[in-house]
């Protein structure tokens, strides 16, 4: 490796190391309590050196909202499509999104629960066509084509549809992560009820 090499994956893991910082930070204290001074100081380092490669906190949390999204779709790249049963396929991406949340919950309620304008390029997921900007959104929109075209769903707003299985597991998802007592049984019930009812509403079949 040379010089120029060296240099570069110096910088770049420094970048992580301040990224993995304040996701820390973020999901112990919250939005609010995230700042530079506090990165630096779990890091070790100057402000100064954040700042030289973080506008701000805004940039930060941005980066590691990305960072996350992407290890999302990574595991969701992996869950093989059933095209002749795209109801399942949906379910497991489904649930493996629950899963993937319920894994850092402190993390999703700083991000996910709160309005913060620098990221909504990232968590929105209700605009028109946002299965065309999202690819979470566009894989899920994809399976729901895929059984409208081979008549298994009784909808014919594919993006629609899959907008709402979202939301609808989002709202479930975020009850899950408040509600401190629900025990481990009742929380398999009724992420398992809330895709019965939910694919149960547009499958053309039993």
């Amino acid at each position: 490796m040379g010089i120029t090499e060296r240099r570069q994956s110096e910088i770049e893991n420094l970048k992580k190391k301040i990224i993995d910082a304040a996701s820390e930070i973020l999901s112990k204290d919250g939005f609010e309590k995230l700042s530079i001074r506090k990165i630096a100081d779990k890091i070790e380092y100057s402000p100064g050196i954040i700042y030289h490669y973080f506008k701000d906190k805004n940039e930060l949390l941005y980066c590691v909202v990305e960072e996350n999204y992407d290890a999302l779709i990574k595991a969701l790249s992996k869950i093989p499509v059933d095209n002749e049963h795209p109801e399942k396929t949906i379910i497991n991406g489904m649930k493996t999104y629950i899963e993937f949340m319920l894994k850092n919950p402190e993390s999703f309620k700083a991000i996910m629960m709160n309005n913060i304008e620098s990221i909504e390029s990232k968590v929105n997921m209700l605009e028109k066509n946002i299965s065309k900007k999202r690819t979470s959104m566009k894989n899920l929109t994809e399976l729901i084509e895929i059984g409208i075209k081979k008549g298994f769903f009784k909808t014919d707003d594919a993006e629609l549809t899959a907008q709402i299985i979202w939301t609808s597991t989002y709202g479930l998802l975020s009850r899950l992560i408040l509600e401190k007592n629900v025990t481990k049984e009742q929380k398999e019930k009724l992420i398992n009820h809330n895709f019965e009812v939910l694919i149960n509403g547009i499958l053309t079949r039993k």
